[in-house]
């Protein structure tokens, strides 16, 4: 019997690289991989140059789609648009599920810009579309996620807060390495495990410089936003390198 929790034994498409950067599944789950945050940062800047537009691209077009699918979400449930305070019970439980599950390939697809971004893979802002076809594992991995993380919130909310980090790379696991929810969640977890500490400080330091960018007029999200994202890319390059398509769990 296989296991669920094994390595996935297929060769990745940066294993072979050169600069040393490009993770993998097993080396993740070993925890060996670096978070280099000042690194990280710099290197995400210097890639910016060139592809900001592509990102800028991706968020307009995630959030035109995410408010349509916020509408039908609505239209389907009988929510209210003009008394959101109306919307509560079932209804309002339904509608949530239905938006998280039809969002989850758009959150999918922005995240891969910056993947593919660190990893010098051709991309463009229609990237946000391209994983529809994993509508299914990827709304099952979100809706699993939800589950775990409030259930480790009601428990004093520490274990909360671990799963919210723990989990922070599944959907890009989903769609790059054709993993299936639970696989992704484990792996996800086990891996970010080894470092949790460092990634934790990672993802802080992502929100202060998005605020920052914000309190700038807003202006300075021009440059935060696109930097964000491909120091997120870089992160999940370095601890999993590269596209894999059939790996045998």
């Amino acid at each position: 019997m296989s296991d669920i929790y094994s390595a996935p034994q297929a060769e990745l498409a940066g294993d072979d690289n050169s600069n040393g950067n490009m993770g993998s599944i097993p080396k993740a789950l070993a925890g060996d991989y670096q978070v280099a945050i000042g690194d990280t940062l710099n290197e995400a800047w210097s890639r910016t140059k060139g592809n900001k537009g592509t990102v800028w691209l991706g968020v307009l077009l995630y959030f035109v789609a995410y408010i349509g699918i916020s509408v039908v979400a609505a239209l389907i449930t009988g929510q209210s648009f003009t008394d959101p305070d109306a919307n509560q019970g079932v209804g309002a439980v339904l509608s949530n599920i239905i938006i998280a599950a039809a969002s989850a390939p758009l959150g999918a697809g922005m995240m891969m810009i910056g993947v593919k971004i660190a990893r010098d893979e051709q991309v463009s802002g229609t990237e946000v579309f391209a994983y529809f076809d994993k509508i299914l594992p990827l709304a099952v991995a979100m809706v699993l996620m939800y589950i775990l993380v409030a259930l480790g919130f009601v428990l004093l909310i520490i274990p909360g807060v671990y799963l919210v980090i723990a989990y922070m790379m599944i959907l890009p696991l989903i769609v790059d390495k054709n993993l299936g929810p639970w696989q992704a969640l484990e792996i996800s977890r086990k891996a970010v495990t080894k470092h949790w500490f460092p990634v934790f400080g990672f993802m802080i330091v992502l929100g202060l410089l998005y605020f920052a960018g914000f309190l700038a007029l807003v202006i300075g999200l021009i440059w935060a936003i696109p930097t964000l994202s491909i120091a997120y890319g870089i992160l999940y390059r370095n601890m999993f390198g590269g596209h894999e398509t059939n790996p045998e769990i």
